[in-house]
């Protein structure tokens, strides 16, 4: 019998620091995770505000070239994807510059439907405005965008 308690003991001790043993590793791991999952979700937001500043681009060469319809279509994909932008944003400054610029989506829309080339000027100040926002956040690593050509 007490051969027995002995063998017990010895038995519940060793499960007790194999278990220990375990959870300090999964606590390091998990830690870790952490961490990865942390710098996953930045360089995602990093990437989606590249796309944005990237369709920037892309109307300001649109608009530069006098292509308001092809613009107009630009316009309504990238404001879509800048309010998404905005719900998703947890960075204040960045944040109030998309609001910012989100604001302006009703003017703008209105100067590509009248081919008003007040609409290319618009662009290149959204486009210097999120870069400038960007490159002073930094932007999770995200690099420097190209600037925009003032007028074409």
């Amino acid at each position: 019998m007490r051969i027995a308690l002995i063998v017990f003991l010895l038995m519940a001790l060793s499960f007790g620091g194999g278990f220990w043993w375990e959870h300090g590793k999964m606590e390091a791991v998990q830690n870790k995770l952490d961490v990865a999952t942390a710098q996953l979700t930045a360089s995602e937001s990093a990437v989606r505000l590249c796309r944005l500043q990237d369709q920037l681009l892309m109307l300001v060469q649109t608009t530069g070239a006098k292509n308001y319809g092809d613009a107009a279509t630009l316009s309504t994909k990238f404001f879509n994807d800048l309010g998404d932008e905005v719900a998703r944003a947890t960075q204040p400054n960045i944040n109030s510059a998309m609001q910012s610029i989100l604001a302006q989506r009703d003017q703008v829309t209105a100067e590509l439907a009248k081919g008003d080339p007040a609409s290319h000027d618009m662009f290149v100040q959204m486009s210097t405005t999120l870069r400038q926002v960007l490159a002073a956040d930094g932007a999770a690593g995200a690099p420097s965008a190209p600037t925009a050509p003032a007028t074409q």
